[in-house]
Order: structure tokens, then C-alpha cells, then sequence
């Protein structure tokens, strides 16, 4: 297969980025909510277990994978303290979607979302970024559910 310079590289949408809360459309985030840093997505964990044997190895797929989001919020705006006040309330979002910067990539569902970590704040009037922290689990392997 031969390089071809002019395959087109797409384009990235900094201001498509989203968070959609299905249990409370109040903690929704679109992007006029969001510091510089946006939405950041983290799984943790293998997607297989590697087990060795005495002359190989064998994999065992996982079932879901944990995923961190961190939410980087505006504090300068009521989304913040909506957020701050559903800490307060329950931590417990359910499912939540993302949709990404990129128009090319499917949006990703987070079930069993709980809000996980709350931010620190410099309050001097220099920091309007407010990080909030997300943990839910995102199913995998898909295939693993046929019991065909």
C-alpha cells in the first residue's frame, strides 16, 4: 500500500464537545460551560487480561472498563454551583453521554455514573476553571455478551 500526501487529516470541533446528563438536564455541558481544557476521558484498566501459560500466553477479555471523566467547568458560571449542588444532593448521575470533538467518532455512554471527586478552588479571582471528577464504566468487548 503506497502514502498518499493528500489523504485528508479531518477536522477537530472544539465547541462540539458535550456532556449529557440523562437523569438531570440541568448538569448538561456544551462548550459554552467549559474552561480551555474541556472534557477529559480516561479508562482505566486493561480491555484483556493477559494470563501467561507454560508456553504462551491466553487472553481474557474484560466486560466493561472504567472510565474517569473530568469535567472542566467555567466557575464563573451557575452550571458550576448546579454541579456543586448536586454533589451536595447525591452523587449519583446514572448514564451519561459524551459526545466527542471529533465529528467522525460515535458518542460514548458512561453507565453507573457517581460524581467522584469535587475540585479544589483558589478563590483570588484568578482561576475560573472548576474541575469535576466523574466515574462511571463503559461496556467493552461487546462480542463477550453473544452467547453464541
Amino acid at each position: 500500500m503506497a502514502i498518499n500526501p493528500a489523504t485528508a487529516q479531518g477536522v477537530l470541533n472544539r465547541l462540539r464537545a458535550s456532556l449529557i446528563v440523562d437523569s438531570n438536564s440541568a448538569l448538561n455541558v456544551t462548550s459554552d460551560f467549559l474552561s480551555t481544557e474541556g472534557i477529559k476521558i480516561a479508562p482505566t484498566g486493561d480491555t484483556t487480561k493477559m494470563i501467561d501459560t507454560m508456553t504462551g500466553m491466553v487472553g481474557s477479555q474484560e466486560a466493561k472498563q472504567q472510565i474517569k471523566i473530568t469535567v472542566n467547568l467555567n466557575r464563573a458560571q451557575n452550571l458550576a454551583n448546579e454541579w456543586l449542588k448536586q454533589v451536595k444532593k447525591n452523587s449519583y448521575l446514572g448514564q451519561v453521554r459524551i459526545i466527542s470533538d471529533s465529528p467522525v467518532q460515535d458518542d460514548r455512554t458512561v453507565l453507573n455514573c457517581f460524581i467522584t471527586q469535587q475540585p479544589q478552588e483558589d478563590l483570588n479571582g484568578t482561576m475560573a476553571k472548576w474541575s469535576v471528577e466523574l466515574t462511571g464504566y463503559e461496556i467493552i468487548n461487546s462480542d463477550l455478551w453473544s452467547l453464541s
